[in-house]
């Protein structure tokens, strides 16, 4: 269920903003909502037609937090500060100032969570250093965008509580270079696991009888893929270029911005979850390169169950 009609704001002093909502979700749920980068800039967004480029939060007291919201043909507006109190599920507390702030002075935002049965109350109660500042707070509109974010919110907590993600929650990072040997193939789809096996074999050996690795787990370099094939290369992490040997050549991949995340399960779902991370990027206001990694850390050949099988999928982002 859905409780838009539960959203309320009043001013319990003369220094005060208190805002309630109630969300049909598990605390935890909700406290991650509020605390989590991946999942707050896809809801605090307010109005239609905002993103949330910037979303960096140090959950622990003493870290900050930082938020920049943008708009087409509008200033970004951004805000920041520091927690104060981080008790998980139940309460937060931290400063906020905007960087060009439109009320004087400083806040303390305190967010209690509160679970009654399926239900969880947040309330959120915002502490300005002067009735000016509160009143400037008051009559800026600010609960119809604070409104417009908790609807949005309780959808994400309605997808996340109906639908188990496939993925782990994705992180924004910066790649190192990395030598590699490859081999590169352009097959058609259907023959890709007869062509792995033999791939990855011939790649191993070559490191190997080289002595330079393998360094780390072996993966897979997606450079095209059409309905009917696959163009992509094998490739096995080196300490130095290797020498070519038949089908075996160097490879060099530069230091990149990337998303990254982990599929757990049968590869029969690969595709779904590259939807779902996919989607995210987007989401996220990323653009995605032409090209994406896989790399198998846990996989048939370490166990016979599917369900412990890990696949990092990889997308280089458009900078």
């Amino acid at each position: 269920m859905f409780y838009p009609e539960s959203f309320n704001v009043t001013t319990p002093s003369d220094h005060e903003i208190q805002v309630t909502r109630d969300f049909d979700a598990p605390r935890q749920l909700v406290f991650d909502a509020f605390t989590k980068p991946d999942l707050v800039r896809r809801w605090l967004l307010g109005p239609p037609g905002w993103t949330m480029p910037v979303c960096e939060i140090d959950l622990k007291v003493g870290g900050t937090y930082r938020y920049v919201w943008r708009k087409s043909g509008v200033k970004d507006m951004g805000i920041g500060g520091m927690f104060r109190e981080v008790v998980s599920p139940a309460r937060l507390a931290a400063t906020e100032k905007f960087d060009e702030s439109w009320y004087p002075g400083e806040a303390l935002d305190t967010t209690v969570f509160i679970e009654k049965g399926d239900i969880t109350k947040v309330t959120i109660t915002i502490l300005y250093e002067s009735k000016e500042a509160r009143d400037t707070a008051r009559r800026s509109g600010m609960e119809h965008g604070m409104a417009a974010g908790y609807n949005r919110l309780e959808e994400l907590l309605s997808a996340h509580t109906t639908t188990s993600p496939l993925i782990d929650p994705p992180q924004i990072t910066e790649t190192t270079a990395q030598l590699a040997a490859v081999i590169h193939l352009t097959i058609p789809c259907n023959e890709m696991r007869s062509a792995m096996g033999p791939g990855i074999c011939e790649v191993m050996a070559a490191v190997k009888a080289q002595g330079i690795g393998p360094t780390g787990p072996w993966f897979s370099h997606h450079l095209k893929m059409t309905p009917e094939n696959f163009d992509f290369e094998i490739c096995v992490p080196v300490s130095a270029p290797v020498v070519p040997v038949g089908r075996v050549k160097p490879g060099t991949f530069p230091a990149v911005k990337v998303a990254r995340t982990i599929y757990c399960g049968a590869y029969e779902r690969l595709g779904e979850a590259w939807g779902e991370f996919k989607a995210w990027i987007a989401a996220n206001g990323h653009s995605a390169g032409a090209d994406l990694y896989e790399s198998y850390p846990v996989g048939p050949e370490s166990s016979s169950n599917p369900a412990d099988w890990r696949t990092e999928l990889t997308q280089p982002l458009v900078v």
